[in-house]
């Protein structure tokens, strides 16, 4: 009998972010970083057991493009991958690790709620975990997906304020968002290990006692608005890993669900739908 599919989507990982859970234990943030990974297995492609953290699915190959996939609640594992850099190991928060090859593809998911004033740090901090991880590995496929809280100057003051009392981001978002479209779209493995392959700015308010997505800011247009997070990264994996592989090995499955209903799409109450890879192209 089938049973559904419990995803924790971005609406849920987003809700975490409002409080639920203590910032100071990581708490808050592990919905996303689970998000990540299950989005990464059901739209990506990734097989279940090729990722870390690892949500309770396992998978079956019919042949190295065909998996069927089925529930596993005792697969599920919390962990991190420690990755060797260039200069010191680093836990990656989702990490795709495609056996006979190594460390594949990553993302560094963060939130940030408050004390907007530190994002400089958090620049500095971005730039050289990626630049650590390329240094070892220049085809790893690197994103950075940062979950930004809308706060409005009346309500907390400068010091933790993101927005204006009339929408408008402040001076250090607009900066923040700018040097991130800089360090963004690398393409190649000869391109400056110090850029991610993609970066997402996802941006959220509590209003009325619910957890939304604001959609006004990254403007649409923006190489960091997250609407494509996702696919610049498996566009870039499939350039790298699929395209040279003619055996199919490396190469994103295609599911056969198996005793499991899922719904058509996901999140579609953020604005940021999204749907499984099916083996009959769907």
């Amino acid at each position: 009998m089938s049973q559904p599919l419990s995803v924790r989507t971005l609406h849920d990982a987003i809700q975490g972010l409002s409080g639920a859970a203590k910032t100071q234990s990581g708490g808050h943030i592990k919905p996303l970083h689970f998000h990540c990974s299950t989005r990464l297995i059901l739209e990506g492609g990734f097989p279940p057991e090729w990722l870390l953290p690892r949500p309770g699915l396992a998978a079956i190959g019919r042949n190295n493009l065909e998996y069927t996939l089925q529930p596993d609640p005792k697969a599920q594992n919390d962990s991190e991958y420690s990755v060797l850099g260039g200069i010191k190991h680093k836990s990656v928060d989702v990490t795709v690790m495609v056996p006979g090859i190594g460390p594949a593809l990553g993302i560094s998911a963060k939130s940030t709620g408050n004390a907007f004033r530190n994002l400089t740090n958090r620049m500095e901090e971005a730039l050289g975990d990626c630049a650590n991880i390329h240094m070892m590995y220049p085809g790893f496929v690197f994103g950075f997906l940062h979950v930004l809280k809308h706060a409005t100057l009346s309500a907390v003051g400068p010091a933790d304020a993101s927005f204006d009392d009339h929408g408008q981001p402040m001076d250090r978002i607009k900066r923040y968002h700018d040097v991130f479209i800089s360090l963004s779209g690398r393409t190649t493995v000869t391109d400056p290990a110090m850029r991610y392959e993609s970066v997402g700015l996802v941006v959220y308010q509590k209003h009325e006692g619910k957890v939304q997505i604001v959609h006004d800011f990254p403007p649409r247009d923006s190489p960091v608005h997250y609407a494509s997070f996702f696919q610049r990264l498996y566009a870039a994996y499939d350039l790298r890993y699929a395209y040279p592989d003619s055996s199919g090995r490396s190469h994103r499955k295609a599911w056969t669900i198996k005793n499991l209903t899922i719904p058509a799409r996901f999140d579609e109450e953020t604005g940021f739908p999204w749907e499984a890879r099916r083996d009959d192209g769907s």
